[in-house]
């Protein structure tokens, strides 16, 4: 994850960053099931999800804590 886009997300409110832990929850349970079918050509992008949630996790509980 690049440096613009995590102080993107630290520009989000906690409301903004709970839907996007949904989202990203979603779409990694979709490429695990690509990578258990033989169909995810990039494996990369398991990681990459995987990443980016535990960022916006992160970023969530400093916000709660802020609080």
């Amino acid at each position: 994850m690049k440096k613009k886009e995590k102080q993107e997300l630290h520009e989000k409110t906690v409301a903004q960053l709970q839907k996007e832990v949904v989202k990203v929850e979603k779409e990694l349970v979709k490429l695990r099931l690509e990578l258990r079918a033989g169909k995810l050509k990039d494996v990369r992008q398991l990681m990459s999800q995987r990443h980016r949630l535990a960022a916006l996790k992160t970023i969530m509980r400093e916000k709660e804590l802020a609080q």
